[in-house]
């Protein structure tokens, strides 16, 4: 079980789908995004995208601050299916559109601009890069939005080398998450 940390939800579980290997975000590395995204942003009214979602916890994290609508997506029935179940339990289902999909497939049709889009690709996803330059190309980021991506630590980000701007990177072992933003 993955607890929520702040908001209507706060100390509600989310459910894990048994038997599956999908990780949830770490609590510490959630708490820390939303601690970072908080000083910055109000929630309210936000359309957030949730990529590769697993068992939804950021998205659902963004529901319970206070998000209009989130879109997860995800390739696997099971996160699916369990990301269903617990829109059900938490009463948000009003808030939640599911897309089981590929994500780089999900953006090539995507036609919405997103607040907030959160990826968390499992560790090693040789796209990573292909991922952060699609979300620009298809301008899915609101201009006033935020891109939180969580990836293995080893991966470097060079802001000459990518359209965004880089708000913030933060280090935990061997996951990092990197916070992107329009260029101002």
């Amino acid at each position: 079980m993955v607890r929520i940390i702040s908001g209507k939800y706060k100390g509600r579980l989310i459910k894990l789908p048994r038997g599956e290997n999908i990780r949830p975000t770490a609590d510490r590395v959630k708490e820390t995004i939303f601690n970072i995204l908080s000083s910055r942003v109000e929630f309210e009214s936000f359309i957030v995208l949730d990529l590769f979602a697993g068992t939804g916890a950021l998205g659902f994290e963004a529901i319970s601050r206070g998000a209009e609508r989130v879109y997860f997506v995800d390739n696997n029935h099971r996160a699916v299916e369990i990301i269903r179940i617990n829109a059900q339990n938490l009463g948000c289902v009003d808030k939640v559109v599911l897309i089981k999909d590929d994500a780089l497939n999900f953006i090539d049709y995507a036609d919405i601009e997103f607040d907030l889009i959160f990826a968390d690709p499992p560790y090693m996803y040789p796209h990573v890069d292909k991922l952060v330059n699609k979300i620009w190309e298809r301008k899915l980021l609101s201009k006033i939005g935020f891109f939180v991506l969580e990836h293995d630590s080893g991966i470097v980000f060079v802001e000459d080398m990518i359209n965004f701007a880089i708000e913030t990177r933060r280090d935990f072992g061997k996951t990092a998450i990197t916070i992107f933003k329009h260029k101002r």
